[in-house]
């Protein structure tokens, strides 16, 4: 194999390890705001909830 051709080779490997940890990145950021937002949302039901009941009690 010539330089050049190794070269390349080691270059598209290379930017393929960076996409592939910037995809890692991209993904651990959507989880962990996905569970925030889920869990906000459970607290906003149960909000709901608990203000329901007490109307209903007066």
């Amino acid at each position: 194999m010539t330089n050049s051709s190794l070269a390349e080779i080691y270059f598209i490997a290379a930017m393929m390890l960076l996409i592939c940890l910037g995809c890692g990145v991209a993904v651990f950021f959507f989880v962990r705001t996905f569970k925030r937002e889920k869990a906000e949302r459970q607290k906003e039901i149960e909000k709901k909830r608990r203000e329901k009941v007490e109307y209903a009690e007066k």
